[in-house]
């Protein structure tokens, strides 16, 4: 039977946000369960700023060293990134394995990472955390954990990866990650030609992102394969795209990729840009947020990101999960649409909101197609919303809702 390790939570209020403090030291057990690390005990220290020596006060790193033999302790778990020095000097000072929260979160990236392209990812995001701490670690990446924590990732790498190593294989990851977002440049190139629109789903890990993805899909897709869907913080790492089309409606393509959390290490965004790309090339961005346990930090921490990856400017539409299973609507200061994915309410106002954004530009046509002309009102029928259709004796007569592209391809068509 495997040993499940204990740690001690441990963190820093700097901000003079208690409540923002005791809910990420909360978000970090949360992490830590996910690989098998019981929390025993949580411990948050206020200061006015950060210790450099030890992060936290040499006071309370004291108090810590007296409660690892009483309580005991396998590790410590803090809920920032460390230093070097930091992980250093507190390694020294504790005698006991110590960890961030950045480290923690890549090894579970490392646990969910299942196609070639998230493992390149991770394995970037790891190497890049781990190059201006190879001295600070070395008790954290040597030392042989009982538990889960360390079984993939950095724990297996050790020390004798020493900087120069390092450094080539991260040059050779990202040399890996420029082709596969060439070629994605090339896929997205192929669908900004056919004009089909890109509708991103973005939002807190486990907000409910991937069952509005299946909902769509088993309602209006053409790939009804449902997509992994599991209460579990990054059930899934890798970008999913669905080409959604209700009735004679327009069609767009739905994708969903890796969810956010608070203090996500900045090496992941870096590393994930192929991913991520698809939200920079989105028409309109669905921001999903946790009905069930909404929290303006996730909406905030949301946006940040987004302001990181240089689309604040993409329309957005704030969407609240879990209808079904609140009595009353979260107090939320802007705009949203509240939704169930589990009884459909306020789907359909859903859809209409995305065609309305991505289509604001359209206008009703009147068009008469030759009868030999047969691909093109059947195109009509597959791309656009038709409105009417009459059959006369010199072609078809026909009234649609087109865009600018559509209408620019069937201009000669107009009555």
């Amino acid at each position: 039977m495997q040993k499940i390790d204990r740690a001690l939570l441990v963190a820093l209020n700097y901000t003079s946000d208690l409540e923002l403090t005791k809910q990420s030291i909360d978000e970090l057990e949360e992490l830590a369960s996910t690989l098998d690390i019981k929390t025993v005990d949580k411990m948050i220290q206020t200061l006015e700023a950060i210790d450099p020596r030890y992060f936290i006060g040499s006071g309370k790193v004291l108090e810590i060293k007296n409660m690892i033999d009483i309580l005991k302790l396998d590790m410590i778990i803090f809920d920032d990134t460390l230093s070097a020095s930091q992980l250093r000097n507190l390694e020294k000072a504790l005698e006991i394995q110590i960890i961030d929260r950045s480290f923690l979160i890549l090894q579970i990236f490392a646990k969910r990472a299942k196609t070639h392209q998230a493992m390149l990812e991770v394995s970037l995001a790891q190497k890049l955390y781990m190059l201006p701490r190879l001295t600070g670690m070395s008790k954290s990446l040597s030392r042989q954990g009982g538990g889960s924590f360390n079984a993939k990732g950095p724990g297996e790498t050790k020390l004798e990866l020493d900087r120069r190593r390092l450094t080539d294989e991260i040059s050779n990851l990202r040399y890996e990650l420029d082709k596969i977002n060439k070629e994605r440049l090339v896929s997205s190139k192929k669908r900004i030609s056919n004009r089909i629109p890109v509708v991103s789903l973005v939002g807190y890990t486990n907000a409910g992102k991937s069952s509005i993805m299946n909902y769509f899909a088993l309602k209006f897709g053409t790939d009804k394969t449902k997509v992994f869907e599991e209460n579990m913080l990054f059930a899934t790492l890798d970008t999913k795209a669905k080409r959604i089309q209700k009735d004679n409606h327009p069609p767009f393509i739905l994708t969903d990729t890796v969810g956010f959390i608070s203090k996500l290490p900045p090496e992941l965004i870096s590393s994930f840009q192929s991913t991520l790309s698809d939200i920079q090339t989105a028409d309109l961005i669905l921001h999903v947020v946790d009905g069930l346990n909404y929290s303006d930090l996730q909406i905030n921490l949301t946006k940040s990101i987004l302001n990181q990856l240089g689309v604040s400017s993409t329309p957005r539409v704030l969407v609240i999960t879990k209808k079904d299973l609140r009595s009353s609507a979260p107090a939320v200061i802007e705009d949203y649409i509240y939704i169930s994915n589990k009884t459909g309410e306020g789907m359909d106002q859903l859809y209409q909101a995305i065609s309305a954004h991505i289509y604001s530009d359209s206008r009703i046509y009147a068009l008469k197609i030759p009868f030999d002309k047969g691909s093109i009102y059947q195109d009509l029928k597959d791309t656009s919303t038709v409105l009417e259709t009459k059959y006369l004796e010199d072609g078809i007569y026909v009234r649609a809702i087109l865009n600018p592209v559509k209408l620019a391809h069937y201009k000669i068509y107009l009555t």
